[in-house]
């Protein structure tokens, strides 16, 4: 995450090794992106932090599959409603729209950015 702020000068909105309660609460809505919920529900999430761009690592979305110790099985505990369905970011993986567009892909990286007015 250092190198992402001194290459691009972003700001960053989530760093995981670094603890408080508002931190807590920042890396609860931007971990949404591994939950279950809706796209449209995460991207309002993260429209709310002011993101203008997600780094979605691969290895996070796909960490834990199968198992029950996903970041997705965990958000079921609490989204009891969203239980059964894809995690958000897998069907983001296949297809972006309308809520975000990738700008860059490699083997391990997905650089996206948020719409700011999706058209649905």
């Amino acid at each position: 995450m250092a190198t992402v702020k001194l290459v691009t000068k972003r700001k960053i909105v989530n760093h995981p090794h670094y603890e408080d309660t508002e931190l807590r609460e920042r890396t609860y809505q931007v971990y949404t992106m591994f939950s279950r919920r809706p796209a449209k529900l995460v991207h309002t999430a993260l429209m709310d932090l002011q993101v203008d761009y997600f780094i979605l690592e691969e290895g996070w979305c796909a960490r834990g599959k199968g198992t029950p110790c996903s970041l997705a099985n965990m958000y079921d505990i609490e989204d009891v409603e969203f239980r059964g369905n894809e995690a958000v970011c897998h069907s983001i993986h296949k297809n972006p729209a309308p809520y975000f567009k990738r700008i860059f892909r490699n083997p391990t990286y997905h650089i996206l950015e948020l719409v700011k007015n999706p058209k649905i």
